[in-house]
């Protein structure tokens, strides 16, 4: 470390508590990797929750000359967010927001999520302008920094122009220095917060597929379009439609397509049917005269226009999914004026062919003539540099100096593009950029090398290694969209980070690089130990990755030894929950000699003793279920009226919690709703030693997991006489993992979908007066339940509140009891997003609602209560 660096940490221990200050290494190349290409180690992590911090964070860099960059979400594909001196990223603490103008103008702090910001705006039918195809998970920080455009945002709507423009745009010096920040990248400030003026988000709206013989016929279609009343049109040439052809939901015509084909999807807008049905019209009539080889005409129809559109965005990771293990992928966006587009295009891919990028495709935002072309490119040998520099050299000659057009459109210029800032903007605009960086950054400490870089060659320097790691991750492109969702992201690490040092390892072992810095055991707690585990990252990955299946196969060895104990368990599953049962009560009774911050005192010494190897205690954990359930229930409804209940383990072995005002157990409250809607019950034989498996699925083991699924698949069978009769399974990721993991013909449920499908129309349901809060658990993200579970709490609540930024609960089935910091920092903003008045919530799966309940400050139960206690029989059953 610089000889700087021992000062400037003592300097920030004053400032800033220990666990926000990162200097281990293993975490520095963790946290200091972004979505680009590029590679650099920072020294110190900062993690400022404030503008004060920032303020001194910053005064310290200075007089101590040290450089730093500022880190949003890290999605920037150009290498403008990484460091190899100082990082400062943010906590949550940067989300706030203030709405003003009737929706007009929204006033965001850097930390709030894109998509976020437009939820806020929903209420007004407005949303900011910038439309980032990241904006799920890129913050308004990086996307002001950036100027982040994309696919339904016109020139008007960006968050501004270019920089320069500013000094022609306003004669007052603060506006100047305000819009000069917008396109930045981090190199002349910090931004603390920006308003945005909003544009109206048109509850009408419309798209359109036309696929044209060749690419100048697609062009000139475009030319006419930009004159029309159109809200986005996007332009994909023959490789891109065939990157995605064989994609679920796709038109049968893409398959049929040659490489010469070029299609745009269109879209129209409207604040009314008849305005919608007149810009339709209005765009059709324009380019009327071209006539398409495919189409698909304009629709409303959520579901087809959903899937055109996720045509459009799969095509960036359709790419990155065929890549070479090895290679990364390359995404640049151009600007070409739009009348020089066909010609543009063909050259362009006429340098694909000459330096061999036979993979690349073509598409973008055809109104604007910005084009993104992505391929794929190993840097693991000088020849491959050389072929990516000579490439390069070509592109920017033909984009910036044949075609006058700009070398960056949207994603910002970072390290790939500096070198050729001079060559676009010529040596006056250039002298003119060195300058304004100089005004606001007279010591050059801030994002050194990018925007401005002298080396002609640093587009070709530092580049990130990709090496092969194991086929259930090396497809990853660390993009960063699954952060967002990650429960672990404010303890240990996100998938991407553990994806980064895993692949760091595994190129460790390959190289026989035996280098003892502690990345080890960094990764066993931060990597493995620590992930959730549920899948929520497969559903906002690009390339489908579920880095949970990973930490589970790590997980196999780690596990290993304790296979013996696990068998056994799995073998006596009965006496196993009997005596887990038995420990609930043996607490519960001294929790009432006792009391409960006496046995949280107990708790907390032997978990110290152990080195936390006790599970942790507290006072939301129920005594056992001591309710029974018969083999058969047959004293209700009718003979064609019949369900198979099967109850999760966790909730035959958990009786409802002291807290709760309901004392029924969840398997009483599952037989009242039932009862209620008129159905004959069935339970499975030998219900007891069943489990679905994933106690040990989740540590790995997993063929005791097939082994329990097979038995309960065996029971399910015969209890449905043979697939006859639908089953409830009480709880979600019981359900989730039976529905992937049953090969007969078994038609399983969980309590949503259910109700809903079977029961809705034998209840009638009145909804309770009272606020509730909801929990929507990952096994029901995943089953694409989060509407449906919201739309039946509505049916049963006059008020339903989903909390912000709680996506896994964190709890992972056991884990809230071996590792309850990942559940508390999961859940640390959710108790004082609990409104005054509310003293329950609500959830699908046993174990997260204790977790929630401990978390929150009421009591959450299963959503079968609120249905049960809403629910009254129809007299006509």
């Amino acid at each position: 470390m610089d000889s700087h660096y021992p000062s400037l940490l003592a300097a920030l221990s004053e400032l800033l508590p220990a666990e926000r200050i990162i200097t281990d290494p293993a975490l520095c190349l963790a946290l200091g990797t972004d979505a680009s290409f590029y590679r650099l180690l920072p020294k110190i992590v900062l993690r400022l929750k404030n503008t004060a911090e920032v303020i001194n964070v910053l005064k310290l860099c200075s007089e101590h000359a040290i450089h730093c960059t500022f880190r949003a979400a890290g999605t920037s594909l150009s290498g403008q967010a990484i460091s190899d001196s100082v990082l400062i990223t943010l906590t949550d603490d940067w989300r706030a927001h203030t709405i003003t103008e009737h929706g007009n103008i929204i006033t965001l702090q850097p930390g709030v999520l894109g998509a976020d910001a437009n939820k806020y705006l929903a209420p007004y039918q407005r949303k900011i302008g910038p439309d980032p195809a990241s904006i799920n998970s890129c913050k308004i920080g990086g996307i002001a920094a950036n100027n982040a455009s994309g696919m339904c945002c016109g020139t008007a709507q960006n968050s501004y122009r270019t920089s320069l423009n500013a000094l022609l745009d306003f004669s007052c010096p603060f506006e100047m220095l305000a819009h000069l920040m917008i396109g930045s990248e981090g190199t002349l400030g910090f931004i603390n917060d920006i308003s945005y003026h909003t544009v109206p988000d048109h509850p009408f709206k419309a798209s359109c597929l036309l696929v044209y013989a060749d690419i100048e016929s697609t062009c000139l279609a475009v030319t006419e379009l930009a004159n029309t009343q159109v809200a986005a049109v996007e332009l994909m040439d023959g490789r891109a439609l065939r990157s995605i052809a064989s994609h679920a939901g796709m038109p049968s015509f893409i398959k049929t397509l040659d490489l010469e084909a070029a299609a745009l999807l269109i879209e129209v807008h409207g604040a009314t049917p008849a305005e919608l049905a007149r810009n339709c019209a209005q765009a059709m009539a324009t380019i009327e005269s071209f006539t398409p080889q495919e189409q698909v005409p304009f629709t409303q129809d959520a579901n087809l226009c959903a899937n055109l559109w996720a045509m459009r965005k799969g095509m960036f990771p359709a790419v990155g999914a065929v890549r070479e293990i090895g290679t990364t992928v390359v995404i640049e966006d151009v600007a070409f004026h739009v009348k020089h587009l066909a010609a543009a295009v063909r050259k362009l891919t006429a340098l694909f062919e000459r330096f061999g990028y036979h993979e690349a495709i073509i598409f973008g935002h055809a109104l604007a003539g910005n084009l993104h072309f992505v391929s794929t490119q190993g840097f693991d040998d000088a020849t491959e540099r050389q072929r990516y520099g000579d490439f390069m050299a070509a592109v920017t000659q033909l984009v910036a100096v044949e075609y006058q057009g700009s070398l960056k459109a949207e994603h910002g210029t970072g390290r790939n593009m500096a070198p050729f800032v001079e060559l676009e903007w010529g040596k006056d605009g250039y002298q003119l950029v060195q300058r304004i960086k100089t005004l606001f950054d007279p010591q050059g400490i801030l994002n050194p090398g990018v925007i401005v870089n002298s080396d002609a060659q640093a587009h070709l320097k530092n580049l990130k290694p990709l090496p092969a790691a194991d086929p259930l991750v090396d497809k990853c492109i660390e993009c960063g969209f699954c952060e967002a969702v990650c429960p672990s992201r404010n303890l240990s690490l996100t998938p991407r980070q553990r994806i980064v040092l895993y692949r760091e390892l595994q190129r460790r072992e390959a190289n026989n690089e035996l280098i003892d810095d502690g990345l080890a055991q960094v990764f066993a707690y931060h990597g493995i130990d620590t992930c959730a585990a549920t899948g929520l990252c497969e559903l906002r990955c690009p390339v489908g990755i579920n880095t949970g299946d990973l930490m589970r196969k790590l997980r196999t060895i780690r596990y290993q030894k304790f296979q013996p104990i696990a068998r056994w368990t799995a073998q006596h599953f009965s006496g196993t929950t009997k005596a887990v049962a038995l420990g609930l009560n043996t607490l519960s009774v001294s929790r009432k000699l006792l009391g409960a911050q006496a046995i949280t005192r107990i708790n907390g010494s032997l978990r110290s003793v152990s080195g936390n190897k006790v599970p942790m205690w507290f006072p939301e954990l129920p005594a056992a279920n001591a309710y029974r359930l018969a083999t058969a229930l047959t004293k209700q409804g009718t003979k064609t009226n019949k369900v198979v209940y099967f109850p999760s383990c966790a909730s035959r072995t958990l009786g409802q919690s002291p807290q709760a005002t309901d004392s029924r157990t969840l398997t009483e409250v599952t037989l009242s709703v039932l009862a209620k809607a008129g159905f004959q019950v069935i339970i499975p034989a030998g219900l007891n030693s069943l489990c679905c498996g994933i106690p040990y699925q989740s540590k790995g083991l997993f063929e005791l997991a097939a082994d329990k699924m097979q038995q309960l698949e065996e029971n399910l069978w015969q209890a449905s006489e043979q697939g006859r009769w639908p089953i409830l399974m009480d709880t979600s990721p019981c359900a989730k993992l039976s529905q992937d993991s049953i090969t007969k013909g078994l038609i399983i449920h969980e309590p949503v979908t259910f109700i809903l499908e079977y029961a809705i129309e034998r209840l009638h349901l009145t909804p309770v007066a009272e606020t509730v809060m909801l929990h929507i658990t990952c096994s029901s993200q995943r089953l694409g339940l989060s509407e449906k579970m919201l739309a039946l709490a509505k049916l049963c609540a006059t008020q339903v509140i989903v909390p912000e930024h709680i996506s896994c609960c964190g709890f992972a089935g056991d884990k809230g009891f071996t590792l309850p910091e990942l559940n508390a920092s999961a859940l640390a903003t959710l108790k004082q997003q609990v409104p005054s008045g509310c003293t329950r919530g609500i959830s699908n799966s046993r174990t997260c609602e204790l977790g929630l309940s401990q978390h929150s400050g009421i009591n959450y139960e299963s959503i079968l209560y609120l249905v049960d206690e809403a629910a009254n029989s129809r007299d006509t059953l």
